[in-house]
């Protein structure tokens, strides 16, 4: 039989984990000494071998009696739910080996692991395998304690999230924070970031006006995304990581709603998201992806890992892919090469090394422009076709990134760990098209028209750099932890865009025409940007009693933003400091409620006062109410939450100086502190394992925020006041979906279906107000294992071939109902 990857639920996870047995059945705790065992069987311990292994001859027996022998003779702790190992027996362990493959010997067959969690302990789980029904013995597992790593888990509920710079469970982190598994991105195809994020809890999706996407949470835009902890910034939305990075090069996304100002220092109170690459396995692993869907989509992908030295101290993981995919816009095509790399050396025990790197490659020609479709001059829908293309034959589209990142980890100790991370990553592109503008006429269908758009060259680059240290320490007889880092964000921006708005070029909407000029007859705008955002944190976890935990910490920050070509563009903001706190509370083993304030800064210093100085900066404060769950021996994981923000301070223009402004380098207006927005609302998520083979996710978000003050420059209010100050947030938010393994006779077969459902948006185009009514999107799928080696699935996204403009602001449509077939292998 094909050597099996194995599920890893709450490795690097507190005990709770465990205790949640005691809702199906009373714990086994098998301890390790000597005289609390069975004594139906003898070990033999010599000094352990440098491979790590040792000898042991375990008697055959009952298995609970076998795993107590097998752990005391090892000097480690396991425990097991009773109902697992139940008239259970195992066979004879006798021979060397390392704990993990003894543990594999005696469970052999059982269709029952285990898996390491800190301290030297282990937990008995059931295979999910043998859970649905489809197999009852397994060979020999081998067990690889992989932290929160959710690849191989067949499940939609993460063990917890790395976002807080430490292993943390959900329960553990007092703000809303979703996770992605690897399983629900291969079930529901979401191969890009728009994919993962449009399909994720609070989120909203906008196209800004250079076709780049731009993530809304709670109202806010999310500036600043993270891989692996370390900041990518904030360049055009998800241009921040480049090229969209393929998602086979993640094992889970995180995603945290509310102020992020402890990691990020600077930003929007929406929150941030942090995307975790997949690592080198321990054992050899290889996975291949074959793919065809609508409008000639062709994607292939391979992914092998495993060791690349006999002691397993060097490993190393590759992930490649090609995608050639037409749209369901006339004449438009991409081609996307991708590769990714990582090795990992254990120099010792202790000290561990990674480095990477991702190479990728975006050329997308023919029917491309900017701007979305135009919309009617009294707001009403122009009921184009979806396949309307304003993109000349000659348009293009191409960029390349290249990343590059090292990691350091080292264990002092079972307590304390260092860690620094660095990424370097380097993105350039061009393109050459045209940009509508304007709107049309409804009866007409004439107004709207064309100018030629071009960005001969632009270049981003990033480098950063993440630091931190976590430990446990002991205090008034209670164990409390720490992390205490630092990191540097600098972005590196020039860019030369090209905009004829001298030369529009009409367009009659019943006879659509596409024509242009060439970019090298027209002057670029040159623009050569320098960021840096940096800072200190720290985080302090105290138990201050059995059920509660309290938190505390902040960030002092620095930031610097200067254009080299634009005079008088500088602007810094030096030691603000941004607090963080939360209390958590154990309600029972399963249930924790909690209650946290976090806030960020957003720079505002470019704006000037009469006197000259810089404005001080809008305060974006989180508070936030809630409860999680994590159920079911960690199966499922539930949350609900009250959440308020508050943005103060917010730029408006100075009344008694609204032109002229002696501190403005252009002669503009002068600024003043004042102006404020909240946003407020409810969010519900549920993920993971319903009952046996189902496997279910579900978010809901309700959210309200208006402006509360908002001045002109003859300082009256504005009609703001009262209204959203982010139409384009639906105030009600629905994700759902799950996928269910049939049981018995059909037990190769798992079906799914899911749906992202929303209440209306709208935009303002100057008076024009675009609506975008409510709508509900469904998507399906089913899969077929033809042996435990290959699988043949069939996705459907759109199921009903919804109608719908994904984004107001650019009157982009949403794509038609489509297609994927996929044939998978893994090795």
């Amino acid at each position: 039989m094909a050597h099996r990857r194995l599920p890893r639920r709450t490795a690097g996870l507190h005990p709770r984990g465990r205790l949640a047995h005691a809702v199906q059945g009373a714990l086994i705790a098998l301890a390790c000494s000597s005289g609390a065992l069975h004594a139906t069987a003898s070990a033999q311990t010599p000094a352990t071998q440098a491979d790590g292994r040792q000898a042991y001859r375990i008697v055959a027996g009952p298995l609970d009696d076998a795993l107590a022998n097998f752990a005391s003779a090892a000097g480690v702790s396991v425990t097991v739910p009773p109902h697992l190992v139940r008239g259970r027996s195992s066979a004879d362990v006798d021979g060397r080996y390392t704990v993990e493959e003894g543990f594999a010997r005696v469970l052999a067959g059982s269709g029952l692991y285990v898996e390491a969690v800190p301290g030297g302990a282990y937990v008995v789980h059931r295979l999910p395998d043998a859970q649905g029904g489809g197999v009852s013995t397994l060979p020999a597992v081998t067990v690889t304690a992989r932290g929160l790593s959710t690849e191989g888990s067949h499940s939609y509920a993460a063990p917890g999230a790395s976002i807080m710079k430490s292993a943390e469970s959900l329960r553990d982190i007092p703000q809303s924070v979703t996770v992605v598994t690897r399983q629900r991105m291969d079930d529901f195809n979401l191969n890009s970031l728009e994919d993962v994020l449009s399909q994720t809890t609070g989120l909203s999706l906008e196209t800004l006006g250079a076709g780049n996407k731009l993530f809304v949470a709670r109202g806010f835009e999310i500036r600043n995304m993270q891989v692996d902890g370390v900041s990518k910034g904030f360049w055009g939305g998800t241009s921040a990581m480049g090229i969209q990075p393929d998602m086979a090069m993640y094992d889970r996304v995180e995603v945290l709603r509310g102020a992020a100002g402890l990691l990020l220092g600077n930003g929007t109170p929406g929150g941030t998201v942090n995307f975790v690459r997949k690592r080198p396995l321990a054992e050899t692993y290889v996975g291949v992806e074959a793919q065809a869907g609508s409008w000639d989509y062709y994607r292939t992908m391979l992914d092998a890992t495993g060791p690349l030295n006999a002691d397993g101290s060097l490993r190393a993981r590759a992930v490649a892919s090609y995608e050639d995919r037409g749209y369901y816009t006339s004449k438009t095509e991409t081609r996307q090469p991708f590769f990714y790399g990582v090795l990992e050396y254990d120099i010792t025990p202790q000290t561990q090394l990674t480095l990477g790197g991702r190479y990728q490659h975006f050329r997308k020609d023919g029917a491309y422009w900017y701007g979305g479709l135009p919309s009617s001059t009294d707001g009403s829908d122009l009921k184009l076709k979806r396949s309307t293309s304003f993109g000349p034959s000659w348009a293009y589209y191409k960029a390349e990134t290249q990343e590059y990142f090292a990691e350091a980890r080292h264990d002092f100790n079972d307590r304390w760990t260092f860690k620094v991370a660095g990424t370097y990553q380097k993105t350039q592109r061009s393109d050459s098209t045209l940009w509508v503008r304007g709107n049309a006429d409804p009866q007409t269908l004439t107004g709207a028209y064309l100018i030629a758009s071009a960005t001969p060259r632009e270049q981003l680059e990033t480098k950063a750099i993440d630091a931190n240290v976590t430990g446990k320490f002991d205090m008034f007889g209670r164990k409390h932890t720490v992390v205490l880092g630092a990191n540097r964000l600098e972005e590196l921006g020039k860019s030369a865009n090209v905009y004829d708005f001298a030369n529009r070029i009409p367009l009659d909407l019943s006879n659509p025409h596409q024509v242009g000029v060439a970019e090298k007859d027209l002057e670029p705008n040159l623009s050569d940007e320098r960021t840096v955002s940096q800072g200190v944190y720290g985080t302090l976890r105290l138990q201050v009693a059995d059920p509660v935990k309290l938190v505390l910490g902040g960030r002092l920050s620095w930031y610097d933003y200067k254009d080299r070509l634009a005079p008088g563009s500088a602007f810094k903001q030096t030691r603000e400091f941004t607090p963080y706190a939360g209390v958590l509370v154990d309600v029972t083993r399963e249930w924790t409620a909690y209650a946290s304030y976090a806030d960020i800064f957003e720079p505002q210093s470019n704006n000037k006062t009469v006197s000259g100085s810089p404005l001080q900066p809008a305060i974006g404060s989180n508070y936030e109410l809630g409860i999680k769950g994590e159920l079911l021996d960690g199966r499922l994981n539930t949350s609900l939450a009250v959440f308020y923000i508050r943005q103060n301070d917010r730029a408006m223009v100075d009344p008694d100086n609204a032109t002229g402004c002696p501190g403005s380098a252009s002669g503009g207006p002068c600024y003043v502190n004042g102006g404020k927005v909240e946003s407020k609302g409810i969010e519900t998520e549920v993920n993971g394992e319903i009952v046996p083979g189902l496997q279910a996710w579900l978010g809901y978000t309700y959210n309200n925020q208006v402006y509360l003050k908002d001045r002109d420059s003859t300082g009256q209010a504005t009609s703001n006041e009262g209204q959203a100050f982010s139409s384009i947030t639906p105030r009600h938010i629905f994700r759902a979906g799950a996928s269910y393994r049939l049981p018995g006779d059909f037990n190769k077969f798992t079906v799914g279906a899911g749906v992202t459902a929303q209440s209306k948006t709208g935009y303002y185009s100057g008076d024009i107000w675009r609506q975008q009514t409510g709508y509900a999107i469904w998507n399906a799928f089913a899969r077929y294992q033809i042996d435990p080696r290959w699988s043949f699935s069939l996705n459907v996204d759109n199921l009903f071939d919804r109608v719908y403009y994904t984004s107001p602001g650019q009157n982009v449509y949403g794509e038609p109902r489509s297609a994927m077939l996929t044939l998978r292998g893994q090795f």
